[in-house]
């Protein structure tokens, strides 16, 4: 079967469980985040996921909102028993709260970011909080929940925090020179291009710039939305033959009839899907996300995140056998 093929699928199979209330390029980019991580999309399995969740929800609770979908095919394709991946998510979200965080769609989606060692926890949330002061000192109005997820995600990571946001800031600012609009996606775009390294890299932001003009040359928006994937690109320093990659494998999802009207959501797709022969570029890349809307930017960035996470345990597990 073609990736073209398990992508209609798997976006058959989940509009069949989801019904037409939920929009559908949130339904692509699930059906994205299934077939890149290579998990096959089980109905019944994915209803229990939602019933446990449910039950632990209160009824005005964001795990209830249009993102519910979001948090369900996160907890379902770790493979744990229905009922215990949603007990310890809601542990690590009552975790967050106990830190003294006010919970909000994004830091439920920061809480899919933390470890599953309990142990790991008081450190993690240390550090995403250091990491989200130091980005203050530069970003005081424009940091605020909405960073958390990637806050969890990056402040694990190696690399002094303070130095990890003198280098968003650079970056930030550089960006904006070259015609990046600011806002929350180039904030977004600039964390990510300190993935690979915490330091400032002279050549970074030019990487990024020709990514970005490459696409645009063969037609495919660079909108504000498709930022981070763009920042993802240069940070793992994609050669021109990676690149090509993605936008042939961009222009086959595009083509097909199932994108016809959404091809925006075709590039996080297609990236994720086309590094996955790269042991490395999937450790640290596979992306499924989709939409350019304000209104589920949310549920974009939690499944390049969540993505990028579940592709690098992956890759963890898979070295240590």
């Amino acid at each position: 079967m073609t990736v073209e093929q398990r992508l209609e699928q798997t976006f058959n199979a989940l509009k069949k469980t989801l019904g037409w209330t939920v929009d559908k390029r949130i339904t692509l980019s699930l059906a994205g985040y299934y077939v890149t991580l290579e998990k096959e999309f089980d109905e019944s399995r994915y209803k229990e996921v939602s019933s446990h969740l449910k039950k632990r929800a209160g009824i005005f609770s964001t795990l209830r909102s249009h993102l519910h979908p979001l948090f369900v095919a996160t907890l379902d394709v770790s493979g744990a028993d229905p009922e215990q991946a949603v007990n310890l998510y809601m542990e690590k979200a009552d975790a967050l709260k106990q830190f003294g965080i006010k919970m909000n769609s994004y830091t439920y989606l920061a809480a899919l970011m933390m470890s599953d060692q309990k142990e790991q926890w008081p450190f993690e949330l240390k550090m995403a909080q250091k990491l989200m002061d130091d980005m203050k000192t530069y970003h005081r109005f424009l940091t605020s929940t909405d960073d958390y997820p990637y806050a969890m995600f990056l402040g694990k990571m190696e690399g002094d925090t303070a130095v990890r946001a003198e280098t968003m800031n650079r970056y930030y600012k550089e960006l904006k020179q070259h015609k990046f609009y600011t806002g929350n996606e180039l904030q977004w775009m600039s964390q990510v291009l300190t993935y690979s390294n915490p330091e400032y890299e002279e050549n970074m932001v030019n990487r990024a710039v020709i990514i970005r003009n490459g696409l645009k040359s063969v037609k495919i928006k660079t909108s504000a939305a498709q930022y981070p994937i763009i920042g993802f690109m240069a940070a793992l320093k994609l050669d021109e033959e990676q690149l090509n990659e993605v936008v042939t494998t961009y222009e086959s999802i595009a083509s097909t009839k199932l994108f016809s009207w959404y091809k925006d959501s075709a590039l996080p797709i297609a990236f994720g899907l086309s590094l996955r022969s790269s042991k490395e570029a999937y450790a640290t890349a596979a992306i499924s996300m989709a939409t350019s809307l304000e209104l589920i930017l949310q549920a974009q960035q939690a499944i390049m995140i969540s993505t990028m996470a579940a592709t690098s345990a992956a890759a963890a597990n898979s070295g240590s056998n």
